[in-house]
């Protein structure tokens, strides 16, 4: 055990944050940190760095406790990085070992793979990825037996956030994240902390696996309530009935008798959510946007050229490539905000552009979040207040200025300022940053509902899979669109790759390596085996969640676990023997 917290209570400017909070880190614990804004997530973090102290619990007039055992060491990478612009990557470095011991610093840069020929450039001259990978360099350096991580896949591009996945998969040691990325917490994790209705609850699994869990334990417990509330019911007639008749000594038993039940808390936490509907204007025609030949350069960086695309009425098609290549500056340019270098953009009849800016440029700080609504739109105050309470916006709240607004207040108003337009053609650049796992969900759907036609620039892969269905990959010399969904898109590339990697070279093994090769087989032989098997219990596990058979999905849970406990052993025993072939 690294880290033990028992009974944490902790308030913020008198709103009770969480309260009864326990839990324990081990050794090698991938633990993922969920949970709406506000939730008191990185209060939480705080706490276990040993930045903020626990609060007395005015309830028991005590304060919990933090043990740690007392060589642990916590390693922190935050969401913006506290690096010198000015300084080299080894000069970054230098300080954090002895003139003995630079093979140190050598060793961390191979595992968070940032090559040789890198070493010697200024942090001002790296991608965003790269930066990531200097600040995780950094604190590896450190040693630490904990290792947390607040919201890291902010800011990277698709590329970094599958090295930092695959990174975290093979990290040998503890570490805890925050993410609002389903992919990135499927992909890593193997326990879920939810902080939900001020306390924290603990689940097995990924973040697929706590949907489930989650949803059989709520089943169970809403049974159990809802029995209960029968119960309390019955008694409360009861004493009402009979308090003044013949009945009353029984009828002040049972009073007795309820005064002294402990009765367990209703297990829906009602969250308040967004209420978002992206309603369609008049319908353009068949041609929405035809883009030929652009290309942009600033100064002598080159972002693109040659950049093809068409979109069509109903198209929904998203724009990937690393940081830096000019995705942004794509839209923009449709949005006639910035000026192409060459190229032409022309637009089809009766189209109504609705753009969303990832640094809400089409917001006026010194403006209210109400004056942002009744200034833009047709509306009354009354009904721009209640337009705002959609958005989460309640009471007070909507006489804060823009300026004061926190990132996810101030994407929500532009959502609903979105909303208000009424387009025909959605310009989304990066709509899921700074927004809950839980809001994500239900902008996902929102989208989903929208029929009209969406070009979209995002890094979260569960809005590429669940809103897009066409890919289209820039570079700067070209771009190549992807008939598909995300998913699929992924599987082609992966392929190729392979496919590529086995045409290099073909050299005959010794008879070690055939051995290791044949043993190798036979476990990714057994992989599939088990692979099937998983599937086939998520199918038996739909169907009785369909049926809404605890018994059953606790039992097939139980028994899909188990499989992937299996999985990970013989993916570890693969491993092994892919470093001994090298």
């Amino acid at each position: 055990m690294l880290i033990q917290i028992s009974n944490a209570y902790k308030a913020f400017s008198g709103k009770l944050l969480f309260q009864n909070v326990s839990f324990n880190i081990d050794d090698r614990d991938k633990i993922g940190l969920i949970g709406i804004n506000g939730a008191g997530k990185s209060t939480l973090i705080k706490i276990l760095m040993g930045l903020e102290e626990l609060d007395v619990n005015p309830n028991t007039r005590t304060v919990g406790n933090i043990n740690k055992n007392s060589d642990v060491r916590v390693g922190y990478l935050s969401q913006h990085s506290n690096l010198n612009p000015d300084n080299t990557i080894l000069q970054e470095l230098a300080p954090l070992v002895d003139v003995s011991e630079e093979y140190k610093i050598h060793i961390a840069l191979g595992e968070v793979g940032l090559e040789e020929i890198l070493w010697h450039n200024q942090i001002s001259t790296l991608s965003g990825g790269q930066q990531t990978k200097v600040s995780l360099c950094k604190i590896l350096l450190e040693e630490p037996s904990l290792l947390i991580l607040d919201e890291p896949t902010n800011h990277l591009d698709l590329e970094a956030i599958e090295w930092l996945e695959s990174f975290l998969k093979n990290y040998k040691k503890a570490f805890l994240l925050i993410s609002h990325d389903k992919y990135f917490l499927d992909n890593t994790v193997s326990r879920i902390f939810e902080i939900e209705g001020n306390t924290l609850k603990a689940y097995k699994g990924n973040y697929s696996d706590f949907v489930i869990q989650k949803e059989i334990f709520l089943s169970g417990a809403l049974k159990q309530f809802t029995q209960e509330q029968e119960q309390i019911k019955k008694l409360e007639e009861f004493v009402l009935k009979y308090k003044a008749g013949q009945k009353s000594k029984q009828a002040r038993g049972r009073q007795k008798f309820l005064d002294r039940m402990e009765k367990a808390d209703n297990p829906i936490i009602k969250n308040k959510t967004m209420r978002l509907q992206f309603i369609a204007g008049e319908a353009s025609t068949k041609k929405v946007v035809e883009i030929k030949g652009l290309a942009k350069s600033f100064g002598d960086n080159l972002l693109f050229k040659n950049f093809n695309l068409t979109l069509e009425k109903g198209d929904r098609i998203a724009l990937i490539g690393r940081n830096g290549i000019g995705k942004s500056t794509i839209l923009r340019i449709i949005n006639n905000l910035e000026a192409a270098d060459s190229g032409e953009v022309s637009f089809g009849e009766k189209l109504k552009i609705g753009y969303f800016d990832q640094h809400h440029a089409g917001l006026y700080l010194e403006n209210t979040a109400l004056e942002e609504i009744i200034n833009n739109f047709d509306v009354s105050e009354e009904a721009a207040r209640g337009l705002l309470g959609q958005m989460l916006f309640s009471q007070d709240d909507v006489f804060k200025k823009v300026k004061a607004l926190s990132g996810g207040e101030r994407a929500r108003i532009s959502l609903l300022k979105l909303i208000l337009q009424k387009p025909n053609f959605l310009i989304l650049d990066e709509p899921t940053n700074h927004l809950d796992i839980y809001s994500r969900e239900i902008l996902e759907e929102a989208f989903d509902g929208f029929e009209g036609t969406i070009l979209a620039v995002s890094h979260d892969r569960s809005f590429l899979a669940n809103v897009v269905d066409k890919i289209c990959v820039i570079d700067r010399l070209s771009a190549k669109l992807f008939d598909g969904s995300y998913d699929e898109y992924v599987e082609q590339r992966d392929s190729a790759i392979v496919v590529k990697g086995s045409a290099k070279k073909e050299v005959k093994p010794s008879n070690e390596s055939f051995l290791l090769q044949k043993e190798k087989s036979n476990l990714e032989k057994s992989l599939q085996k088990l692979d099937k098997e998983e599937k086939a219990l998520q199918a038996q596990l739909e169907k009785a969640g369909a049926a809404n058979n605890l018994a059953e999905l606790v039992d097939l849970q139980s028994k899909i676990e188990d499989v992937n406990a299996k999985m990970l052993q013989v993916l570890e025993e693969i491993d092994n023997i892919e470093q001994k072939i090298g």
